[in-house]
């Protein structure tokens, strides 16, 4: 398939917001590889054979962080990303300003930012229906706090603020499929 639009693109986002399902829609839709941040620290895990859980990938993710820098996640993906086959990739899961820049030190012009937005009431009724063990709340005031810890540990709004373009999920599939399209494109 013959990519159109920028080689790389960034996601950014809350919990709940749609991070998957716009990676996804530039994966199906357009022909770009997916790289998950997260899949770094469930690596590490798994070697670790700790339990996969939200706080078990914070405290991995830090540790990295300590060790190689704010970038350190960015700095892994690139290495794979670099040693794959794709001509053009998204990144889901970025977290923080410091990964935003390492990826465009690396690809310039290149690479760019979506923030995927949603209020805090959907991005829980998203939560609570997947019910994913070890992330996802059942009760609304624990899932606040989990989207504040997210804010504060990774500076999170910070990156979201330096995204290049903002999308709001809270629409059909069908019109956030058109919104993420004509961005990548339009580019």
């Amino acid at each position: 398939m013959n990519q159109l639009g920028k080689r790389v693109i960034l996601i950014v986002g809350l919990p709940g917001s749609g991070k998957d399902v716009a990676a996804k829609i530039i994966e199906e839709e357009l022909g770009y590889k997916v790289f998950r941040m997260s899949d770094e620290l469930l690596e590490k895990l798994m070697r670790k054979e700790l339990p996969i859980t939200r706080e078990n990938m914070r405290k991995i993710g830090m540790e990295l962080r300590k060790e190689m820098g704010m970038a350190a996640i960015a700095k892994l993906v690139i290495s794979k990303a670099k040693n794959s086959n794709a001509s053009h990739f998204v990144v889901n899961g970025i977290r923080n300003v410091e990964e935003i820049e390492e990826f465009k030190r690396e690809f310039g012009e290149e690479a760019i930012t979506l923030a995927i937005f949603a209020s805090k009431k959907l991005r829980f009724l998203r939560q609570f229906k997947r019910r994913r063990s070890g992330f996802d709340e059942s009760e609304y005031f624990k899932f606040l706090k989990e989207d504040e810890r997210e804010i504060k540990t990774f500076h999170m709004g910070d990156a979201i603020a330096m995204a290049d373009h903002f999308v709001l999920n809270e629409g059909s599939l069908e019109e956030l499929k058109w919104k993420i399209i004509s961005i990548v494109l339009n580019s």
